[in-house]
C-alpha cells in the first residue's frame, strides 16, 4: 500500500485519500457508503487507520480520547480546528462530513505534513502489531 522512499519516509505521491478509500471505494468497505452523520465518518477514518480513540487524538494533535468519543457519538460537535485536521489529514470533504452533501473526499493537501504524518503512523503502528506477533511466535 506505501512507497517508501530512499530516507524511508512515506513518498506524498504514492499515497491514497482515506477518504476515497473508506467512503468510495466499496471494495474496500464491502458496500457502498451512506452518510449518517459526522460522527460516524469520524469513526470510520480512525478505524480505518486502525487506531485507538487516544492515538487518534494524538495524531491530531490536541484531542484527548474522551474528546474523540464524544464527537463520534455527536455528543459534543467539534472546533473548526479539528475539521481542519481531518481534511488535511484524511481528505475528508467537511461540507460532505456535516451535511451529506458534495462528495466525501476533496484531494487538496496531497502532500501535506499531515498526511505523511498519518502514514507514517500506520507504518509504526504495523511494525509494532508485525513484532508483538513474532515475540508470540504466531
Amino acid at each position: 500500500m506505501l512507497k517508501k522512499t530512499k530516507k524511508d519516509k512515506v513518498s506524498p505521491e504514492n499515497v491514497i485519500i482515506p477518504a476515497h478509500d473508506v467512503f468510495c471505494n466499496p471494495e474496500l468497505t464491502g458496500e457502498a457508503y451512506k452518510w449518517t452523520g459526522w460522527g460516524l465518518a469520524i469513526l470510520h477514518l480512525r478505524q480505518y487507520g486502525g487506531l485507538d480513540q487516544s492515538v487518534f487524538g494524538r495524531l491530531l494533535r490536541g484531542y484527548t480520547r474522551g474528546q474523540i468519543s464524544r464527537y463520534e457519538t455527536e455528543a459534543t460537535e467539534p472546533p473548526i480546528d479539528f475539521w481542519i485536521k481531518m481534511a488535511r489529514t484524511f481528505g475528508l470533504n467537511v461540507t460532505w462530513a456535516l451535511t451529506g452533501h458534495g462528495t466525501p473526499y476533496i484531494t487538496d493537501y496531497q502532500d501535506c505534513e499531515e498526511r505523511s504524518r498519518f502514514y507514517e503512523w500506520i507504518v509504526l503502528i504495523a511494525d509494532k502489531e508485525n513484532f508483538l506477533r513474532d515475540l508470540r511466535g504466531s
